[in-house]
């Protein structure tokens, strides 16, 4: 479970979750993702962090690319899978993408096993521009370079696990009954077909 940590940097952050309605920026022609399209090859979004992700895929590298989010990544050869780490999230994974070319400068990618790189969900690249539409439903954002952008953003209540380990990760701060889920999607087609995609979910408690 990712969690803004308690410090002026991110207050920005909460407000702008709280202000805004959180139906306003639920389209109707969305589809608002399921549990499945947060998980690939047994790594879960806001479940799994550095060590556990090491664990199932085994060691790569860990390469910083922009302030406050760092990269872990891993190649079948044909498909990239790369994880995102944002200190918002309180070291855990809070997104990963599909690329067909996502190396980056002094970043190695470690090799996996399998070829089939897809979430439980069933989103891979190659799949056609309707079987997504399916999924995710009309992009909030769409333009002529077949580029695709999702949000959302909803409520969702807290286990007593899950506030125990916010808890933890942030001492002295006393988590709420329930969390502001901010999940965003990315898509890249060409010639119907998927090129690109990336999730990412952050929860504000």
């Amino acid at each position: 479970m990712t969690r803004v940590r308690h410090c002026t940097a991110f207050v920005a952050i909460l407000v702008a979750l709280v202000v805004v309605p959180i139906s306003a920026t639920n389209e109707q022609s969305q589809k608002q993702p399921d549990n499945s399209q947060f998980a690939i090859l047994g790594v879960v979004i806001g479940q799994d962090d550095l060590g556990t992700l090491e664990k199932k895929l085994g060691p790569s590298k860990r390469c910083h690319t922009k302030e406050h989010v760092s990269i872990v990544g891993y190649t079948s050869g044909e498909v990239d899978l790369v994880f995102e780490f944002s200190e918002v999230g309180g070291g855990d994974i809070t997104g990963f993408y599909l690329d067909h070319a996502s190396h980056l400068p002094n970043c190695s990618f470690s090799h996996l096993g399998t070829k089939v790189l897809a979430t439980v969900g069933g989103t891979y690249l190659g799949m056609k521009e309707e079987a997504f539409l399916g999924a995710f439903g009309h992009p909030q954002v769409k333009n002529k370079q077949g580029e695709w952008s999702y949000h959302w953003t909803w409520k969702e209540k807290l286990t007593e696990a899950e506030k125990q380990k916010a808890e933890i990760a942030t001492p002295g701060y006393a988590p709420s009954d329930g969390a502001i889920a901010s999940v965003d999607v990315k898509a890249r087609f060409s010639k119907g077909m998927l090129q690109y995609f990336y999730i990412s979910k952050l929860e504000v408690t």
